[in-house]
């Protein structure tokens, strides 16, 4: 691989990150929280930096990668992203290097585990920084590039193939900078409705600009210690309404709104998407209403219940990770269920995190047509979804992907047990990495935070959240020999 496409890429990226780095500058300066100086620094430190990098490597870069560089461009790049994103944190004193890349990875690949525990202790130009990582994470750093800099040049439907997960991920233009910029303005238009509605419910405007940007990205820091709890339950129903949207793939919307009235009904997976909400939710109020009916007594006690239930469900589900109860609390009943939402994750195309509904239905029809193999050995069985046939390479690699996330899994929580650290609290702290949710179990859950861990572990689940933003193969295969031996490569 050419070290001058790494060079211009990775330098394009941090420059992204410093021009970021100027909203939360001129907050600082406005509130005259006394950190404008920190964040001036690193925000020309980092745009400076970034700029030399691309000037360097704009001379000899080629504009034709193969899949495998644009994979390892990508998970250079974020890795690079994420470094620069830690830079206020540490430049501002409030967190130690390791502990500021754990917070920006997580910023930036809409995790939501954080090492704070007490969030609002934080200055508003920190707490802003922390959910603008978010929401420009949420989409993809590198499809805003191509949404803004038309001129990247560099193997743009690579690239965008590579960071936007999903098996099949769609394009809704001939031009790649064109779909960027689609599914950006669609992300932008929610942002904006969303924070209209928070603040017509009662929120004031930088509390109601953090959330939608934690909402719509799916990453889940709030500005509150008790995060959703914090707030009205007018607020916490717009809250759950627009992670519901968040999770659903993107194109539908640019659909919808493009008046293809039935694209939600049309889509399968979307279907399967509520449907799955739906009965979650059904069986963890069933669970919370048998632990606590002698407390149910009137409709706004039924609500009360309904909306809990609700905002975990479809929290966890799209991997966003805001909290409105302490769910560790519930019946032992709802953990499968909580469990469950955290590894299936949202639909392909969305912000959501997790394994993704659409390989959960193609594992199941695979199951299916083994079935129907033993019973009609002669018989041909064709998988479809969305009445077309789909390739044996896209049912493969769901199985790949199925046994990959299993390896890192049990991998990870293996390495976590080394530092004595409880199955449930590894376990739950891998799971929720790797599918980007945030809050998981035993002291990591609804009301902990990650701030107590060992710094080699929150390193190990730095790591974790990158490969499961990126879907292992853009980390993974930086570790692959082969490719630095290519021909011309480093």
């Amino acid at each position: 691989m050419t070290l001058w496409n790494i060079i211009y890429l990775v330098g394009i990226m941090i420059a992204c990150v410093g021009v970021m780095q100027i909203l939360p500058l001129a907050l600082s300066a406005g509130f005259g929280d006394g950190h404008a100086v920190s964040l001036a620094l690193t925000c020309a430190a980092s745009v400076l930096f970034g700029l030399l990098l691309v000037r360097a490597g704009s001379r000899k870069r080629r504009t034709i990668l193969s899949n495998s560089e644009a994979l390892a461009c990508v998970g250079l790049c974020w890795i690079a992203a994420t470094c620069a994103g830690a830079l206020p944190y540490v430049s501002t004193g409030f967190m130690t290097p390791v502990d500021a890349w754990f917070e920006s990875v997580s910023g930036f690949t809409t995790t939501g585990s954080s090492i704070l525990s007490d969030i609002e202790a934080l200055p508003q130009s920190l707490l802003f920084w922390r959910s603008l990582t978010q929401w420009c994470g949420g989409m993809g750093i590198i499809v805003l590039s191509l949404a803004v800099l038309p001129h990247l040049g560099v193997g743009g439907m690579q690239l965008y193939r590579a960071e936007v997960p999903g098996p099949t991920p769609d394009k809704l233009a001939p031009r790649i900078q064109d779909t960027a910029k689609i599914l950006w303005s669609g992300y932008c238009v929610l942002t904006a409705v969303m924070v209209v509605c928070l603040m017509m419910a009662g929120m004031n405007v930088l509390d109601a600009v953090n959330h939608a940007f934690a909402t719509l990205a799916t990453g889940g820091f709030s500005t509150k210690n008790a995060s959703a709890a914090a707030f009205s339950p007018a607020v916490q129903w717009i809250i759950i309404v627009f992670m519901f949207l968040a999770g659903i793939n993107f194109t539908l919307h640019f659909r919808f709104i493009s008046g293809r009235w039935n694209a939600y009904g049309k889509s399968e997976e979307c279907r399967f998407f509520v449907l799955l909400c739906t009965v979650l939710t059904l069986l963890t109020a069933g669970f919370l209403y048998a632990e606590n009916s002698a407390s149910v007594q009137s409709f706004s006690d039924a609500e009360k219940l309904l909306r809990g239930a609700m905002f975990q469900i479809v929290s966890l589900i799209t991997s966003t990770g805001f909290v409105s109860e302490n769910y560790s609390l519930w019946p032992l009943g709802t953990m499968p269920m909580l469990l469950f939402a955290v590894f299936v994750g949202g639909c392909v195309g969305s912000t959501a995190g997790g394994f993704k509904i659409m390989r959960i239905m193609v594992l199941g029809k695979v199951l299916r047509r083994e079935f129907f193999s033993m019973l009609h050995p002669r018989g041909v069985y064709t998988i479809k979804f969305q009445d077309r046939p789909l390739s044996e390479k896209i049912i493969s690699g769901s199985g790949v992907f199925f046994v990959t996330y299993m390896l890192m899994l049990f991998l990870c929580t293996g390495l976590l047990l080394c530092w004595n650290i409880d199955f449930l609290t590894s376990f739950s702290a891998v799971l929720t990495c790797l599918s980007n949710a945030g809050p998981g179990f035993g002291r990591v859950g609804a009301v902990d935070n990650f701030g107590w861990m060992p710094q080699a572990v929150k390193m190990i689940l730095s790591f974790c959240m990158l490969a499961g933003r990126l879907e292992f193969y853009a980390l993974l295969i930086l570790l692959h020999p082969s490719l630095w031996r290519k021909p011309g490569g480093l």
